[in-house]
């Protein structure tokens, strides 16, 4: 039985062009919400949640902070900064369409997780964006604690649920973590990446080849990729008496 001429053509450049094209239509006709989380936004009853939940997650100290009552006192450092913050807030959505995100790096004492507690407010109560927010001993602890697998999965939903994930100072003592608890650090922050969820963090900045060391560096890109990045680069705020004194 011979081929027909359709059957012995050959796949060309342009065929798999055309197929691309009309994947790409079919997927935009259907709910975009279905494939971009960017999509879908937190009713005024989720939204109020949500504050709550960030305010428990915050505490006291940096639930009250605000990029307006932030304390300029290295203005000729700490003002181009802020510009570049107060940019971000105001294009967030656009910024963090894709999985863009934001690091902030320096020393300790430099108003990194002031900054980041007044963005995540901003995410939630403006652009009713879901977020949540976890300190780096915390997180870990969690990871430790999750032993069963149900435990474990419920832990992992919690951690790639929210569009915004906050991460202050994400490098735990050296040792603290198994093996396999590395391994679900790693899938956790690679599947954000993959589902272009926003993935923020904090971190001193002598403690970044640590980080490196600790989620490898394709994990890092992976949360630098198309992110803010801000240093932090003046003297901490916890020493400015110390120099008055």
């Amino acid at each position: 039985m011979e081929a027909t001429d359709q059957e012995e053509r050959e796949t060309t450049p342009d065929d798999l062009t055309r197929l691309e094209e009309a994947v790409c239509n079919f997927l935009t006709r259907l709910d975009a919400g279905e494939f971009d989380p960017w999509q879908k936004r937190l009713s005024n009853t989720e939204r109020d949640i949500t504050l709550k939940a960030l305010a428990r997650q915050l505490g006291p100290r940096y639930w009250r902070c605000t990029l307006d009552n932030f304390e300029v006192y290295d203005r000729p450092r700490q003002e181009p900064a802020l510009v570049s913050i107060r940019e971000f807030a105001a294009a967030m959505p656009t910024r963090l369409a894709g999985g863009g995100g934001l690091v902030l790096t320096g020393n300790p004492g430099t108003g990194k997780d002031h900054l980041i507690a007044a963005l995540l407010k901003i995410a939630v109560a403006k652009y009713r964006l879901s977020a949540s927010w976890w300190d780096g001993g915390s997180l870990y602890d969690a990871i430790a604690e999750a032993i069963t697998e149900d435990s474990y999965l419920k832990l992992r939903r919690r951690l790639l649920e929210p569009h915004i994930l906050a991460i202050s100072d994400p490098v735990p003592p050296r040792g603290s973590l198994s093996d396999p608890q590395l391994r679900r650090l790693r899938d956790m922050i690679d599947k954000r990446y993959r589902e272009t969820k926003s993935t923020w963090i904090t971190t001193n900045v002598d403690t970044t080849n640590d980080a490196e060391s600790l989620l490898t560096k394709p994990l890092l890109e992976r949360i630098t990729e198309g992110a803010l990045q801000v240093f932090c680069d003046w003297k901490s705020y916890r020493r400015l008496d110390e120099c008055k004194s």
